[in-house]
């Protein structure tokens, strides 16, 4: 959760979701790697699309290099979401 705080919420400080799980991939070597896993769940105006993708790339590249990970999956949903509170 540190580098939730530290690193993600800084950069989406309007909020986020993160969610626990377990994972398996492929590593570069061919063999099955299990580990524990986290998925992070960021809504933002599709205006600022393209800002944020960026900070979205810079947040994963951060921890690929803190924490020695060869990947760290990125999907985005082409639909748009109509969140209200």
């Amino acid at each position: 959760m540190e580098f939730v705080d530290d690193v993600i919420a800084r950069r989406f400080p309007d909020g986020l979701t993160v969610l626990k799980g377990d994972g398996q991939f492929r590593g570069f070597d061919g063999e099955a790697i299990k580990e524990q896993s986290y998925i992070v769940i960021l809504l933002y105006p599709a205006e600022t699309q393209k800002d944020n993708s960026r900070r979205i790339n810079v947040i994963r590249q951060l921890y690929m290099n803190l924490y020695d990970q060869e990947s760290v999956l990125r999907v985005d949903d082409p639909y748009f979401v109509w969140v209200s509170f």
